[in-house]
């Protein structure tokens, strides 16, 4: 007989609440299960963002950004604003380089808006970081950009602070032809601030730069001697100026093909071009420069140039008001942006004191010449210059002893500095004589033509030279004449004797004549008495002189 099982079979309904109970309990197991992971798997991504991720999440932020910044900050106090709290209003911008992106971005927007100054602290600071980091490649154009924002509105001082911070970058990176503008840019910065030493050594260092640029860089590098003969003028030195013109036109004799910046281009070899005499290109050069530097405010400096330039042409081929207009433009231009103790204003001044001079405009002449003294003080060329030019116009308007007391310091200046300036010294030096004459006093004004004769006689052949040598002899002579000092008066006549042709060699003959005929020389007199084909006469008084109211060569 089989025994029966202790446990009763279970119901069908006992079994169905098991089988339900299994399956919550899995269900219940299976949620628990994903929300952990869910948990866990969050909470690292947020650690660890994928960069895809960021990168879109910040692209739309910073769209997001400009449309807000579109509607709501349009003024340039709101932009200051969020660069000034940067830190709190664009920290929602995960990634560290396009955070600085962003605030870069927003400061070259505000430096477009004139803000230039209220985005200063931000820039630099943001350049500091850059160079920190040793990204120079990006920074230091960047830096450069700043430069010539402060340029555009006559900042010359902090602009070049900025520049210096380019050119450091710019080394660093080997990026030459940027290094190269930048040094030309301070060096001009430096000129118009009268620090000609600095301009003159950060020239230098651009023309070093410059040779690493290969042979498709002798446009800049004839830019650059172009710009070191206008500092060596300015500064007096006048035989090395001409040099450096004269290399700078043989590195670049096409101007048309220059590359770069063609105004600044334009404007040097119009400078070297009026200095080997070609007029007409020079004026073309000018001309194309000014046309297209009107939206660069750092080529100030050269625009200057180009215009007093222009006046000089003009003034060398007898359009006196002309050259007035251009001079005029340049003072309009000056106005209100270079300081008052600039060396522009000597230089200016002094220029149209001698277009005045050629105009025979005395009061006007003494009136710019008086102002250009007054301004410069710290270059003796253009007080020297000055002091001549206000002398002769006091001699033209018949003033000898003013026209004296000027003449003399002009000399003392030119001997102190500029002696080995002879043409210019022996030019002086005439019209001393000739206000010493006009005064009445022999002896002075003999001493004088012997000072401009001396002067001449160590100058190089030239019309000027020949000239005025002609001039200082028969003054001289004359003045020798007067004294009864016949026997130095036929050594002077004899001298300028193989200078002389037609008339003026006949007039010397009979003065040679006259002056054997006192000496009791008869046969002398009679062989210059027949050379000179006037009839033989005994003069009571002295012969004329020579008119003294030639005309002066200074521009």
């Amino acid at each position: 007989m089989q025994a029966s099982s202790p446990l009763k079979p279970l119901s069908p309904r006992t079994k169905w609440l098991i089988a339900l109970c299994l399956c919550v309990l899995v269900m219940l197991l299976e949620f628990l299960t994903y929300h952990m992971a869910y948990r866990i798997g969050h909470d690292e991504g947020m650690l660890t963002t994928p960069p895809v991720v960021v990168q879109k999440s910040d692209e739309k932020a910073m769209q997001n950004l400009s449309r807000f910044m579109a509607d709501v900050f349009a003024s340039r106090e709101s932009l200051a604003g969020i660069l000034d709290n940067r830190d709190e209003r664009l920290a929602w911008i995960r990634d560290p380089e396009l955070r600085t992106e962003t605030a870069w971005g927003l400061t070259r927007e505000l430096i477009g808006r004139d803000g230039v100054d209220r985005a200063l602290p931000t820039a630099r600071e943001l350049i500091d970081t850059g160079y920190a980091a040793g990204r120079y490649r990006t920074w230091a154009p960047r830096a450069d950009a700043v430069a010539q924002a402060l340029l555009s509105v006559h900042r010359y001082s902090p602009a070049y602070d900025y520049l210096k911070t380019a050119v450091e970058g710019y080394e660093k990176e080997g990026m030459a032809a940027e290094l190269v503008k930048a040094l030309q840019t301070m060096s001009s910065i430096d000129q118009m601030l009268n620090r000609n030493d600095e301009a003159n050594t950060l020239l230098q260092r651009a023309v070093d730069a410059a040779a690493h640029l290969g042979p498709d860089a002798l446009p800049v590098r004839s830019r650059l001697l172009a710009a070191q003969g206008r500092l060596a003028r300015t500064t007096g030195r006048i035989p090395e100026s001409r040099a450096y013109f004269k290399k700078a036109l043989a590195l670049c004799p096409q101007p048309d093909k220059t590359t770069g910046d063609l105004a600044l281009a334009s404007i040097s070899m119009g400078e070297a071009m009026l200095e080997a005499g070609r007029k007409e290109e020079a004026r073309e050069l000018f001309l194309k420069g000014l046309s297209g530097s009107e939206n660069a405010s750092y080529l100030l400096n050269d625009c200057l140039n180009a215009l007093r330039g222009l006046a000089r042409i003009s003034t060398e081929q007898g359009n006196y008001e002309e050259a007035l207009a251009y001079l005029y433009q340049a003072e309009g231009a000056a106005r209100g942006v270079l300081p008052a103790d600039h060396a522009f204003w000597a230089g200016l001044y002094d220029q149209r004191g001698w277009v005045n001079i050629m105009r025979k405009a005395a009061p006007e002449a003494r009136s710019d010449f008086q102002k250009a003294i007054s301004n410069s003080a710290s270059s003796p060329v253009i007080s020297a210059q000055s002091r001549e030019g206000l002398g002769k116009a006091w001699l033209d308007a018949g003033e000898g002893d003013k026209a004296r007391e000027n003449l003399k310091k002009a000399i003392e200046l030119r001997e102190s500095h500029f002696s080995s300036d002879a043409l210019s010294l022996g030019r002086v030096y005439y019209s001393l004589g000739l206000a010493s004459d006009m005064s009445g006093d022999r002896e002075s004004a003999l001493h004088a033509y012997a000072g401009a004769v001396d002067s001449l006689l160590k100058c190089g052949e030239g019309p000027e030279r020949k000239s005025l040598l002609v001039q200082s002899y028969l003054c001289k002579a004359y003045a020798l004449c007067d004294g009864e000092q016949w026997k130095e008066a036929v050594e002077a006549f004899e001298a300028v004797l193989p200078m002389l042709e037609g008339e003026q060699r006949s007039e010397n003959y009979k003065q040679l004549g006259r002056c054997y005929d006192e000496l009791g020389m008869k046969e002398k007199g009679d062989a210059c008495w027949k050379e000179s084909g006037f009839p033989r006469v005994r003069m009571e008084s002295p012969g004329r002189r020579p008119s003294g109211s030639s005309r002066s060569s200074r521009r």
